[in-house]
């Protein structure tokens, strides 16, 4: 059985020349816990564009996945010291993108969830950037 949970996903870079990029939203996902992996739907729309991106991450232990459909599209997947290729889809065009995970992990803290992945970035052949994704969730109230 699922739930309505406050989602904080918060995403970091560092590209090659040391600078640092940092986003994070806060929005009320779905959560499902489904044997050893936690599932978060959420659905996003650009306040100017109005478009509208659905999203999926789903968390175990040993894995972690990030899709996105709509106004941008992408499917990555994280294992830890494995390499994995995607696309990025945008209105513009597709971008190819190669990950490495570095780390992986996430825990329990009564109904609370925390994950992070923590993962290099390749973007068309160029500088590797240092990327990690921050996952919170906590019950809506």
């Amino acid at each position: 059985m699922g739930r309505e949970v406050w989602l904080t996903v918060t995403g970091e870079q560092k590209d090659a020349d040391g600078r640092r990029d940092r986003n994070s939203t806060q929005i009320r996902a779905w959560y499902e816990r489904r044997e050893d992996k936690h599932i978060f739907e959420y659905r996003e729309r650009d306040p100017q564009s109005g478009a509208v991106t659905d999203s999926r991450l789903v968390f175990s232990a040993v894995h972690c996945s990030i899709e996105r459909k709509g106004a941008v599209s992408t499917k990555m997947r994280f294992w830890p010291e494995k390499e994995t290729e995607c696309m990025y889809e945008t209105g513009f065009g597709s971008i190819p993108m190669k990950l490495f995970t570095k780390r992986l992990a996430m825990r329990e803290v009564g109904s609370n969830f925390h994950g992070r992945v923590v993962y290099d970035l390749h973007l068309q052949g160029g500088d590797p950037m240092e990327c990690a994704v921050t996952v919170k969730a906590e019950p809506v109230k």
